[in-house]
C-alpha cells in the first residue's frame, strides 16, 4: 500500500522559509482562514474543511504563528502548494485537535 499525500498550500516567508497550512495552525477556537474584513471564516473546527475551503481561494490565507507566538495572516501565492503526507497531518492533528 502506497503512502498518500495531500496538497497543502504555503507562504513563502522572506528567510526562505516555507509556513505550510497544518494542523499547528490551529488556534484555540478552531482554524481562521480567509482574508480580513472580506471572507474571512473563523473557528473552522475540522482542518479538512479550513483545507478544502483554503484550497478553493484564489490567494489562499490563513492565521499561523509567526516567531514570537503571536497569530497572525498569511497570503500565499497562488500555485504555492506542496503535496504533504496525510499520514503526517493526522499525526499532527493527534497534537493540535481538528
Amino acid at each position: 500500500m502506497s503512502e498518500q499525500f495531500v496538497k497543502v498550500p504555503y507562504k513563502l516567508e522572506e528567510d526562505g522559509s516555507k509556513t505550510f497550512f497544518l494542523p499547528d495552525c490551529r488556534m484555540t477556537k478552531g482554524y481562521e482562514i480567509g482574508a480580513r474584513y472580506k471572507d474571512k471564516e473563523r473557528e473552522i473546527q475540522s482542518y479538512w474543511v479550513a483545507l478544502e475551503k483554503l484550497m478553493a481561494m484564489p490567494e489562499p490565507r490563513f492565521r499561523r504563528r509567526n516567531k514570537n507566538g503571536n497569530f497572525g495572516t498569511v497570503t500565499c501565492n497562488p500555485g504555492d502548494v506542496e503535496e504533504v503526507s496525510r499520514f503526517y497531518i493526522e499525526s499532527e492533528r493527534i497534537k493540535y485537535g481538528g
